[in-house]
Parts: structure tokens; sequence; C-alpha cells
């Protein structure tokens, strides 16, 4: 179901007002460039994405289906603007070493950090499928259906998809889990 405001955007969008393009761009804009920056593991390779997202926004706004789900719409763009970049170069996007900053606020101390950068490199280790999945729901917090429709599968697909993800997941934590306790005993 979309929200009234999304609905409010994109008849905007379809009257070439340029307020729909900026209510879009300020509600969307940080999760797509969030979502790209971990999903190319590049800070420089995800503006040059988010851009591209943008720019068909500006360009397919006014021939969007009145009924269209613009949060997957622009997840959608993203998404195949980095699998073409990747296919285009024939090349992985390398990983950043730094790029998401330490957590923060109340009750934030070294454990949550530590647990958080090994799921960050737990993450980073898995393929690109499976990263991918995992971003769209559990940090953009897409549903099944919207990402059933972002990868244009049904949601039993997703579901298996995710299921199998996550398992990839756990074991890698378990990898790095192990790694760390290693780590501090030689020390």
């Amino acid at each position: 179901m979309l929200e009234v405001r999304d609905r409010d955007a994109i008849a905007l969008l379809r009257q070439r007002d340029p307020r729909g393009f900026d209510w879009a761009y300020e509600r969307y804009a940080q999760r797509i460039y969030g979502f790209l920056v971990r999903l190319s593991r590049s800070r420089s390779l995800a503006q040059d994405l988010f851009q591209h997202t943008f720019l068909r926004l500006a360009e397919a706004g006014p021939r969007l289906r009145t009924d269209s789900d613009l949060r997957a719409w622009l997840f959608s763009v993203a998404r195949n603007a980095f699998h073409s970049y990747t296919r285009a170069r024939g090349v992985q996007a390398r990983a950043d070493t730094e790029l998401i900053p330490g957590p923060s606020g109340v009750g934030a101390g070294p454990e949550s950090g530590l647990a958080l950068a090994e799921l960050e490199r737990a993450l980073g280790g898995l393929n690109r499928d499976d990263r991918e999945l995992l971003l769209l729901l559990g940090v953009e917090g897409l549903s099944y259906a919207e990402v059933a429709e972002v990868l244009s599968v049904d949601q039993v697909t997703v579901r298996k998809r995710v299921s199998r993800a996550r398992a990839r997941l756990a074991q890698a934590l378990d990898g790095e889990t192990q790694l760390v306790r290693k780590s501090q005993v030689d020390q």
C-alpha cells in the first residue's frame, strides 16, 4: 500500500512539477545512498550510481504509473544501475575500509562497536546477491513484497533466498567471532 505522500509526489512528477522530485529526493536520498554504499562497498561508485538513480527519476518521473511504489522503483533503479556498472566493467567494486561510522548514542559501548564491525565484515564477505537481499530487508526496511518487486521475482523466491542468505550470514558471523576470540587470546 502506497503512502499518501508518495502518491502526491508521483502526481507532481507526472505533471513535471519539480516539487515532486524535491520531495522524493528529500525522503529517499539518504536511504538510496546508504544502500548503494553498502552494496558497492565504494563511496565514489555509490555517488555515481546515486546521481544516476535520481537522474532517472527526473527523466522517467512524468511516465511513472499513478499506482507506482516510489520507494521500490528508486531501489530498483539503484540496484539495476549497480548491476549494469559491474557487468560493463567486469570488475567487482573494492571495499572501502571505513564505510560505516561507529555507533553513537546512549548505551553504545565498545562491545556494540565490535559487534557492528564483525557484522560489517561478515556482510562484506557474502556474495553480492546475499548482501543485496539482506541490505534491502534489514537495513532499508523494505517488505518482502517490495523486495520481490525490486528483484522482479515472486515473494516465495525472495523468502527462500533470504533464508539461505541469513544462514550464510550466520556462518560468516560465527567465523568472525572465532577470529576475534583467537586474536584476543594471541594478544
